[in-house]
């Protein structure tokens, strides 16, 4: 897993998840694909808040990838979700 190291580092105590294959970005439906794009099959800048049964409580896709969702807004998120 080559992001253990990184998240050993970054002190993070949740697994990250590499997805090369694309597999969980079609399961969740943000994969994308454009012949004329040099990547092909990419996805967007997305956010999801997924629940242990792998529901997804609550999602965000942005066009932009240089966009980002604050961190209140997020909070705010799984505020409204644990409700």
């Amino acid at each position: 897993m080559a992001q253990k190291p990184w998240a050993e580092k970054m002190g993070l105590t949740f697994p990250l998840v590499s997805d090369f294959p694309r597999k969980t970005l079609l399961a969740y439906g943000l994969l994308e694909t454009d012949p004329n794009s040099m990547i092909y099959r990419y996805s967007k800048r997305a956010y999801l808040i997924i629940d242990k049964n792998g529901i997804i409580r609550w999602k965000k896709v942005l066009d932009d990838p240089r966009q980002a969702l604050s961190d209140d807004e997020l909070l705010a998120a799984l505020d409204k979700v644990n409700q």
